[in-house]
């Protein structure tokens, strides 16, 4: 296997949820959804869109989730693979730390979406897929990401 990883290095181009204008995408939805709920005049009609727009939320930060874990796993294995340049290392670097951070914020207002909406992360055959304490650990995980794994290969 690593032989064959060595000449064929991965050049993964994402698709579908992956491909990170499926979340930009999905984020103009987000706005288009938001002006629809001020313009709802009966009080079940802005339940109703209230409603929706929380689980549109949720998918789009799911969305978001999926191509940042592709872009972390790919800056990450380009770091550990001791092959960059200094400007290369730092931009990897770089690249970690914005993910890391962006998924902590990820987290979080997942964390609020599943207070607020029970159905958020249920699905049948695997009850829940998220749990509130699971996005805090997340969270956890990412402050030790940025805080102690990536010091020890950014030298600071």
């Amino acid at each position: 296997m690593g032989r064959t990883k060595a000449r064929y290095p991965l050049r993964y181009q994402p698709t579908g949820p992956a491909d990170p204008s499926v979340a930009a995408g999905w984020q103009e939805g987000l706005s288009i959804y938001e002006k629809a709920l001020s313009k709802t005049s009966l009080p079940s009609q802005h339940t109703n869109v209230h409603s929706d727009l929380i689980i549109a939320e949720a998918v789009y930060l799911h969305f978001k989730s999926v191509a940042n874990q592709i872009r972390f796993i790919l800056a990450r294995n380009a770091l550990l693979s001791g092959s960059l340049s200094r400007t290369e290392r730092q931009a990897k670097i770089e690249a970690i730390k914005a993910v890391v951070a962006d998924e902590i914020q990820n987290a979080k207002r997942l964390f609020v979406l599943t207070r607020e909406d029970p159905r958020i992360g249920f699905e049948a055959s695997n009850h829940y897929y998220y749990l509130p304490l699971d996005l805090v650990e997340k969270a956890i995980n990412c402050e030790y990401i940025l805080n102690t794994w990536l010091p020890r290969y950014s030298g600071g």
